[in-house]
């Protein structure tokens, strides 16, 4: 870890161009991110200080929370920014979307939580493919939305890099997290988030903050 804190800082400005950090869990007690309101405001002002003018909130849609619904989040959210009124930091709302047996349902009963109206934030598991993935991923394409995934560069042990660039080449897009790229994951991490960075595969960038802690830990300079 210290060896992390000690890494050569990187741009803010060339990592996120219009001030927006795309991955946030600053929407607190709705998922693993913030607990409470402290936390939540603890998390933007450090991505304040970094330079960053606003963030999407993008809490957690998975069988592990079913309460989280589009809009049950949107709930939240609203009371979110009534209880932050920080008219120098503009808070947005998205949802990053676990690919696991609820997220069809999701889709077919909800309209969901977007980017931008097309641009959907979908993730995979860490240790294992789920039963269907790839179906769900051109499911999302079908029902003309684009697919986004989630810190692609953390899943190496469940995808090669040959099949990522697979991915891309079909028109999904990639979301980095910044932490990857100086070692806040591992070695190995990193070295596959420089390599598709180089090659101009990541179209948005997160710090997937979940905590002022680990917002603390996100080397950026302004």
């Amino acid at each position: 870890m210290l060896e992390f804190l000690f890494k050569r800082r990187l741009s803010s400005s060339s990592l996120f161009p219009d001030g927006m950090d795309m991955h946030t869990h600053i929407l607190w007690g709705v998922d693993d991110g913030a607990s409470c309101l402290q936390e939540s405001l603890g998390i933007i002002r450090r991505l304040k200080s970094m330079g960053l003018k606003g963030a999407y909130c993008t809490p957690h849609i998975m069988a592990r929370y079913p309460k989280n619904t589009p809009d049950y989040l949107r709930e939240r959210f609203e009371q979110l920014l009534a209880d932050t009124g920080d008219e120098d930091f503009q808070l947005k709302l998205a949802a990053e979307y676990m690919l696991d047996e609820q997220f069809e349902c999701q889709l077919a009963t909800h309209t969901p939580l977007t980017y931008d109206g097309t641009l959907l934030l979908v993730e995979l598991p860490q240790y294992f493919l789920p039963a269907g993935w790839m179906d769900m991923l051109l499911m999302v394409q079908d029902k003309g939305y684009t697919p986004v995934l989630a810190h692609p560069e953390r899943y190496g042990r469940i995808l090669q890099e040959s099949e990522l660039l697979r991915l891309r080449s079909r028109g999904i897009q990639f979301q980095g997290n910044v932490g990857s790229l100086a070692g806040l994951y591992g070695k190995a991490v990193a070295d596959t988030a420089r390599k598709l960075r180089a090659g101009n595969h990541y179209t948005w960038w997160g710090t997937d903050s979940h905590s002022p802690s680990m917002a603390g830990k996100m080397c950026l300079s302004v």
